[in-house]
C-alpha cells in the first residue's frame, strides 16, 4: 500500500507516527509533502528508508501530481482543507483514489461557520471519503460538515508516549520539588506568553516564593520576552534533548489565547505532569480533569491564571504526586501505536483496490 500525505508543517510527533508505522509495516510506502520547516519550530528530522519527503514549495503542483502517478499512490490523506494547490490536486484525481481530510479546527458556532456550513457539506463531501480528526471536539465539526459517525476517525495527533513516560518516570522524585513551572509553546502571540510572564512577575510580588518560569521555545516574539531573575528562556530544545528539562521542572503550563488542539498536552501529560489551561487549548478535554490534575483558567483572564498557580504551589507533595498519576493515566489516550493502527484501517478501508 502506497500512502501520500499532503500536509502543512511537520512536526516531531508526526514524524514520530510516521516512523512508527514504517517500523510497522515494512512492505508499504510513504510520501510526505509538506510546507518548508518552520523556523519558529526547527525540528531536525532523521530519514528513514520507508518515508520520503519533499519540499511543496520545491515540487509545485505539476511535481505533485507527478508523484501520485509514479508512486502508484493508493490513498491520500490531506492535512487541512485551505491549501490551494492541494486543493486542486484533489479535483483531478479520478475516483478510485480516496482522500481522507484531516483537520482540528473546532465547531464555535459563529456566523461565519454557519453560512460556510452548506458550502462545506456540499463541497467537502464531494472530495473527501472520510475524516481524521484529533479528538471528539473535531469530530462534532466532522458530523456538521455531513460524514457519518463510520467515516469519522480520532487520534490524529499522536506521539511516542511511551518515551515521555519515561522521561518522566525520574522527576521529581519524593520529597525533592524542584519548584518549576514550565511551559513548551512557540514565542508567538496566540500562545500568551505576555499574560503567563505578567501573572507570574505579579505572583512573585504579591505572594512571595522561591518557584520559578522556565519557558522553552522560539519565535518572532523571542527578542521581546520578558526578563526577570526568576524566568528562565531556555530557546528552541529539540524533543530528544527534554529530558533534562523534564528532570528539573514541576507542572506545566499552557496559556494559548488560541489553540485547537495543542499536542504539547499530551506529551507533558504522558511524562506525569500536573497541568495548568487555559480554556483555549482544546486537548485539555482529554488530559485534563480540573481539580483532579491541574486546573483550567478562562482564556485571557490573569486573576483566573494567578489562583491557579497559586493552588498549585500550595500543595502538598502527596497532592502533586496524584496529580502526577493521573495525568500520566490520561496522557496514554492517543499514541503512536493506535495512530499507525488507524492509518493502517484507514488504507484497508479506503485504498485502492487493485
Amino acid at each position: 500500500m502506497n500512502y501520500l500525505f499532503l500536509y502543512t508543517e511537520l512536526a516531531g510527533y508526526t514524524v514520530t507516527c510516521l516512523q512508527k508505522f514504517a517500523e510497522t509495516y515494512p512492505g508499504d510506502s510513504i510520501h510526505v509533502i509538506h510546507y518548508p520547516v518552520n523556523p519558529e519550530a526547527p525540528f531536525q528530522f532523521q530519514p528513514h528508508p520507508g518515508i520520503h519527503y519533499y519540499d511543496r514549495d520545491v515540487l509545485g503542483m505539476e511535481g505533485i501530481y507527478e508523484i501520485i502517478n509514479k508512486q502508484n499512490i493508493d490513498i491520500v490523506i490531506v492535512s487541512g482543507w485551505s491549501d490551494k494547490i492541494y486543493n486542486k490536486i484533489i479535483r483531478m484525481f479520478d475516483r478510485n483514489l480516496s482522500v481522507v481530510l484531516c483537520f482540528d479546527n473546532l465547531w464555535k458556532g459563529t456566523l461565519r461557520q454557519l453560512l460556510l456550513l452548506p458550502f462545506a457539506r456540499y463541497y467537502l463531501r464531494r472530495l473527501y471519503s472520510a475524516a481524521w480528526v484529533p479528538g471528539d471536539i473535531q469530530a462534532d465539526f466532522a458530523e456538521k460538515i455531513g460524514f457519518g459517525a463510520e467515516e469519522i476517525y480520532t487520534g490524529f495527533y499522536a506521539t511516542d508516549t511511551g518515551k515521555f513516560r519515561k522521561m518522566g518516570m525520574s522527576r521529581i522524585p519524593e520529597g525533592k520539588r524542584r519548584r518549576r513551572f514550565l511551559c513548551v509553546a512557540r514565542y508567538i502571540p496566540e500562545k500568551g506568553y505576555d499574560l503567563l510572564w505578567k501573572a507570574f512577575i505579579e505572583l512573585k510580588k504579591e505572594y512571595p516564593n522561591d518557584w520559578e518560569l522556565w519557558c522553552a521555545g522560539t519565535g518572532v516574539l523571542y527578542d521581546r520576552r520578558t526578563l526577570h531573575p526568576d524566568i528562565k528562556h531556555l530557546g528552541f530544545v529539540q524533543p530528544q534533548e527534554m529530558g533534562p528539562v523534564i528532570e528539573q521542572t514541576d507542572v506545566f503550563v499552557l496559556t494559548s489565547y488560541s489553540e485547537p488542539w495543542g499536542m504539547v498536552v499530551q506529551e507533558y501529560a504522558a511524562a506525569g505532569y500536573p497541568l495548568i489551561l487555559s480554556s483555549a487549548v482544546g486537548s485539555g478535554t482529554v488530559f485534563l480533569r480540573p481539580g483532579e490534575n491541574g486546573f483550567v483558567f478562562d482564556s485571557g483572564n490573569k486573576e483566573e491564571l494567578k489562583e491557579a498557580m497559586i493552588r498549585t504551589m500550595k500543595m502538598s507533595e502527596s497532592e502533586l504526586q496524584k496529580m502526577s498519576a493521573i495525568s500520566a493515566e490520561l496522557g496514554m489516550a492517543y499514541d503512536a501505536v493506535n495512530w499507525v493502527k488507524t492509518l493502517k484501517q484507514l488504507g484497508t478501508n479506503y485504498g485502492r483496490k487493485r
